[in-house]
């Protein structure tokens, strides 16, 4: 009997002990898997942009800065660099056949994981050609083909048969056996801080002379010349003022002179009376610039949900994309309409937008959930031009960079949880 009684204990308190070590393993089993947020703990910036020439995507160009390891446009002329500090930096653009290239981006004032988009136009080189001994010359940029025209002409009010820009070219200036290559371009954007207040070129060439210099003089000035176009010259409209520089490298101290409107040619004339005839020459007219204050637009929100589930996600991407450039909200009008657009795109960028496409990769810990949104920011802007009979006016509305915010919140947050945000503006 006692044996039984005996025996009967035992088996209670072997139940009891098994059944305090499966509550033991089941609470070990349910506290939640932490694990680190690598969105937040990453410091990193980007600068992303799309090159272009003749308003079409340019692949193959090579984007370098220093202390980066380059990188080469994709397909879609599309590039991301991506930096570890907040500075300036100066991108360099490169091809062959191409005309160099070379923009400022300054980053300061920005949020982690922020993206700060560029677009820039390159420009296809012009073929050289033969400048014919002891004659006065006509010499246009043909831009439709790649190509320098040169043609006789008997003195400088031959520059109106200019059909854009050209230079009119005494053959004393010119050393024998001479070839010229004259590339009509609109400038690519110098700086993502844009001035409010400045003048923007509406046309520019870059001259290369090879064999031979020309040379200018005061006695025989070469003259460099941009034509009005037909429908401006219909509504007799002209820009109040057009300034020259020469090298789009040090323009803000290498103003050349003022052109001159020539109502007899229909062209802004400049006679250069001193020094070759060589590198970049622009065209450039006073602008001002309103921009409005930064506004942003939902692109997309979602959440990682985890709740209940004990284990943490580890490698969750969350993808979006973000449209950057610009895209006329108000177009110029009128006759000086096409010049005005190039003075806008040579501070803006080319026209139009595209897509960046971003990626964020990270971890949801255990009964946890992430909530996160990705939001585009855009300014619209207003140019205002002065004419000689009033002022001209476009409007933009210009994506400058792409915002991600989120949050995460363990599952029983209402019951004294935590949570911990980040974001990458």
């Amino acid at each position: 009997m006692k044996t039984t009684k005996f025996m009967t204990m035992a088996l209670l308190l072997a139940a009891a002990s098994a059944g305090m070590s499966s509550c033991s393993v089941s609470d070990n089993e349910k506290s939640p898997e932490q694990v680190e947020d690598p969105i937040k703990d990453a410091v990193e910036y980007y600068i992303v942009g799309k090159v272009t020439a003749n308003n079409s995507a340019l692949s193959g160009v090579t984007v370098s800065t220093s202390g980066l390891d380059a990188v080469t446009t994709d397909a879609n002329g599309q590039f991301t660099l991506t930096v570890e500090e907040q500075k300036e930096y100066t991108l360099e653009f490169a091809k062959d056949g191409y005309l160099k290239a070379s923009t400022i981006v300054k980053l300061s004032g920005l949020s982690n994981r922020s993206s700060v988009a560029v677009s820039v136009q390159m420009t296809q080189k012009a073929e050289e050609e033969d400048i014919p001994a002891n004659q006065n010359v006509l010499v246009e940029a043909n831009s439709t083909n790649h190509t320098t025209e040169v043609s006789n002409a008997a003195n400088a009010d031959a520059v109106a048969n200019i059909a854009t820009v050209g230079a009119y070219i005494p053959k004393e200036t010119i050393e024998a056996g001479t070839k010229i290559s004259m590339t009509q371009y609109v400038p690519e954007v110098t700086s993502t801080q844009v001035s409010q207040n400045s003048s923007a070129p509406v046309m520019a060439v870059y001259v290369e002379t090879i064999g031979g210099d020309i040379t200018a003089t005061e006695a025989n000035p070469v003259v460099l010349s941009v034509k009005n176009p037909e429908g401006a010259i219909t509504e007799n409209t002209s820009f109040a003022s057009m300034d020259v520089y020469a090298d789009a490298a040090s323009r803000a101290s290498s103003k050349l002179g003022t052109a001159t409107y020539n109502a007899t040619t229909q062209s802004y004339d400049l006679e250069l009376t001193s020094g070759k005839l060589s590198g970049s020459y622009e065209f450039r007219v006073p602008y001002t610039r309103t921009v409005g204050g930064t506004q942003t637009t939902l692109i997309k929100e979602g959440k990682v949900d985890n709740s209940g589930n004990f284990e943490a996600k580890k490698d969750v991407t969350i993808a979006y994309s973000a449209q950057m450039g610009w895209t006329y909200t108000a177009a110029p009008t009128g006759g000086l309409a096409n010049l005005m657009k190039n003075a806008i795109a040579s501070q803006e960028g080319t026209e139009g937008t595209y897509t960046m496409n971003y990626e964020e990769v990270t971890n949801v810990s255990g009964n946890s959930i992430m909530y996160w949104k990705a939001e585009n920011k855009y300014n619209e802007v207003t140019y205002t031009f002065t004419l000689n009979n009033g002022t001209a006016t476009a409007k933009l509305k210009k994506y400058t960079g792409a915002g991600f915010t989120y949050t995460n919140e363990t599952a029983n947050q209402h019951s004294g949880g935590t949570s911990s945000t980040g974001n990458a503006q």
